[in-house]
């Protein structure tokens, strides 16, 4: 994932610089993609999955249940619970990785 405004050591060539992708600065990333050479760097692993632990965000995880079980359309229920488009994604993740570990041990 890119973020621009944070600064890396990058490890292609050692320098300090803007962050682009697969922990390269963006002159390595553009030279290696230029190149067909960005294979070299392999992408870092995705974050694990995020779980809510905070009893402000298991309250938020039961409430996107409630919501999704009336049929709520994700727009509203970003609304609803004042959440960020990504916020929102995080808790239909966690909210779907629960219902399948119930559902395997309901199995």
């Amino acid at each position: 994932m890119s973020h621009p405004s944070v600064s890396i050591t990058c490890i292609c060539c050692g320098r300090q610089g803007p962050h682009q992708a697969r922990r390269l600065i963006v002159a390595c990333y553009s030279h290696h993609r230029t190149h067909g050479t960005l294979n070299r760097y392999p992408r870092a692993p995705r974050a694990e999955l995020w779980i809510p632990t905070t009893p402000k965000g298991r309250r938020t995880l039961a409430r996107y249940a409630e919501l999704i079980a009336a049929h709520v359309s994700p727009t509203r229920i970003q609304w609803e619970l004042s959440l960020s488009e990504r916020q929102r994604q995080r808790y239909a993740a966690a909210y779907h990785h629960l219902q399948n570990q119930q559902d395997r041990s309901a199995a």
